[in-house]
């Protein structure tokens, strides 16, 4: 696999998004537990505060930059990083599903929404059936059956959207066999129930601040951005050099 850019305690990878949807197609037709998150700089600074947080990101099969702050860092320190806003991402991953199709596991948001939501995918993509959905609103006493329910129903995707930290820690305790990407508010989205910027705001990566403006909840996370910008554009420490270990990407879907 490619070369890591470290932002704040987050290693991400120097792939571009068209690298990247080529390891996810390879790793959803493994059937095997695979992982992908999406930090953005809220989330990168929630990590850089929590150890245990940052090492579960980390052990991601593929970490991936969702939001204009983690690119911004990263160019920065002398690196090109290719933002992926998890939503687009999993869409453009639907779009080109093989022609067997995918079929897809949708997990979170009010109840009735991923059902709405699948309503939508399978409108939007043809070879995309979702083989099963579950409200995010489920005591924590049935999360091993929930993840059961998702193994019985063998999905070749399975998106989590619980909110973070949350949905990170889901998969990474339950290992559903099949590639979980966790996707936040993207159910509510395709349900309808919430709007995305403009796509003039999308192309500049000001999403977030167009989010804000309608809904002024928002300001409350101002500050965990604002403690992300003072501790990106600090030098980054110097790290001993150590024998990289390759993840389980790397040894079965190097480009």
């Amino acid at each position: 696999m490619s070369d890591t850019v470290k932002i704040l305690s987050l290693r991400f990878p120097l792939l571009t998004e068209t690298e990247a949807l080529r390891i996810a197609a390879r790793m959803a037709a493994a059937h095997r537990p695979f992982s992908v998150f999406t930090p953005n700089a809220e989330i990168a600074n929630r990590a850089a505060r929590s150890p245990a947080f940052s090492d579960l990101l980390n052990r991601a099969d593929l970490l991936l930059p969702d939001g204009v702050g983690i690119t911004l860092a990263a160019r920065l320190r002398g690196a090109r990083l290719s933002r992926m806003p998890g939503i687009d991402f999993a869409e453009r991953l639907l779009a080109a599903a093989p022609p067997r199709g995918y079929r897809v596991f949708l997990l979170g948001a009010r109840p009735g929404v991923a059902a709405l939501a699948g309503r939508e995918l399978e409108r939007r993509f043809p070879r995309v059936r979702v083989c099963g959905v579950q409200d995010g609103y489920f005591p924590p006493g049935m999360r091993r059956a929930v993840a059961g329910a998702v193994t019985a129903a063998s999905p070749d995707l399975l998106f989590v959207c619980l909110g973070s930290p949350l949905q990170e820690e889901w998969i990474a305790a339950f290992r559903p066999p099949c590639l979980a990407i966790g996707l936040g508010g993207a159910l509510d989205v395709w349900a309808g129930c919430v709007r995305r910027a403009p796509d003039g705001w999308q192309r500049m990566g000001l999403e977030w601040l167009w989010r804000t403006a309608k809904d002024p909840a928002r300001l409350r996370r101002l500050p965990a951005l604002a403690a992300f910008a003072w501790r990106a554009v600090l030098p980054p420490v110097p790290e001993k050099p150590e024998k990289e270990k390759k993840s389980r990407a790397e040894r079965d879907f190097s480009l």
